[in-house]
């Protein structure tokens, strides 16, 4: 068996470990209702209903408040000698809202600050802004325009770095980061586990290190890979479906969908997975007891690089940003990123690409020197000088 046939059969078998279709899809559905739960649930308790809330005010009020707050509330008036036993009333029964006024101020009773609350105080200020206009002369119109910003003509050489780009941007970023979470679970769990039982002295009697690390790469890739485009396929559909009960369309789900971008994405997401398997693995086969080795955090370095990539979106056109998306260990993330929401040139995203492909081919070559150092040490985890050393022998 050549050695393409080989890595195929390895790659087939570790994807098929991990990736279950009926575990994905039970994940999905789980996923779904938490979000229906979540979502309905969200839009209950933070619903206006459509009955007046009532509102208490002193019978000594100003009348033209009384008549201001009465197209928007049930309007109470409470006698003055009343007023004590209600605030009283109010801290028993934990509900109900008094009204008073005190010079030019007013003065609210309630049990505790809500929602009721706030928008009474909006309310308040609405009517204080009109009784002032009042008091000046000016009319609501002129006040308007008082108020209203400058008017701009905007005129850009780029026109394209629109908030829903950057809503895109911020979704490579999270499906990265998924699927890194993902390849470390299963990095770690597959290669520290035969580790333990003895498995990989076996299976490297009959196959190469090298074909045994390809084929873990691309199989534990492809399984992330696989769950990244399940939920962003479910990302997409929810939007759709949020833009409907929102009473968008659901068609506006497409201004975020740039095709360019997308494009771009995928080979960049694909490449850089494997290159962040390649060195979860290489972390990986140095571990001898997960439990106890203090190499596990380094298992959790890529995330370090994948957050960095946000920067770009603070100023997509600076030294740094572009640095980000050449680096090959941010350039994953980063290039899509800043493709998006700004303008760059074919040439720096071929060269970016090309950068990430060499860098995956060596990193491939170094996880399968440094696997087939850790098999050859047995009885102690080795050290990072060991490692080293046995590595430079032929």
């Amino acid at each position: 068996m050549n050695y393409l046939k080989q890595v195929i059969t390895v790659t087939r078998w570790e994807f098929s470990r991990f990736f279950k279709p009926k575990n994905e899809a039970l994940g999905i559905i789980i996923m779904v209702l938490t979000s229906l739960v979540f979502y309905f649930g969200g839009k209950y308790a933070f619903s206006d209903t459509d009955k007046k809330a009532v509102i208490h005010i002193g019978a000594e009020m100003d009348a033209s408040l009384g008549e201001f707050l009465g197209s928007h509330y049930v309007v109470k008036e409470i006698p003055k000698a009343e007023m004590d036993s209600f605030i009283e009333q109010i801290s028993h029964e934990k509900e109900g809202i008094l009204l008073e006024t005190e010079a030019e101020n007013f003065v609210v009773y309630a049990y505790k600050n809500t929602r009721a609350i706030k928008k009474l105080k909006a309310r308040l200020t609405e009517y204080h802004q009109q009784r002032e206009m009042q008091k000046i002369g000016l009319s609501h119109d002129e006040l308007a325009a008082l108020l209203s910003p400058a008017t701009v003509v905007e005129s850009f050489v780029y026109a394209d770095n629109s908030g829903k780009r950057v809503v895109l941007s911020y979704f490579f970023a999270g499906l990265m980061i998924m699927a890194l979470f993902l390849s470390f679970a299963y990095q770690f769990t597959a290669i520290t586990g035969e580790k333990q039982l003895k498995i990989t002295e076996q299976i490297v009697s009959a196959i190469s290190p090298q074909v045994w690390m390809d084929g873990k790469i691309f199989g534990i890739s492809f399984t992330g890979i696989s769950s990244m485009l399940t939920y962003a396929i479910l990302s997409i559909v929810g939007g759709m479906l949020f833009f409907q009960f929102t009473g968008m369309p659901a068609s506006g789900i497409l201004d975020y969908l740039y095709l360019p971008s997308i494009a771009v994405y995928l080979p960049f997401a694909l490449v850089g997975i494997f290159i962040w398997n390649a060195i979860l693995a290489a972390i990986a086969s140095i571990i001898t007891d997960p439990n106890n080795s203090g190499k596990s955090s380094l298992m959790m370095l890529p995330m370090v690089f994948v957050i960095a990539s946000f920067l770009v979106i603070r100023d997509p056109d600076n030294g740094f940003s572009v640095f980000l998306s050449w680096f090959p260990l941010t350039s994953a993330t980063s290039m899509p990123m800043r493709w998006a929401i700004t303008e760059v040139s074919y040439l720096q995203l071929a060269g970016s690409f090309i950068t990430l492909l060499l860098t995956f081919y060596f990193l491939r070559k170094l996880a399968a020197k440094i696997f087939r150092v850790s098999i050859l040490i047995t009885g102690k985890e080795p050290s990072f000088r060991e490692v080293y050393k046995l590595s430079k022998l032929k």
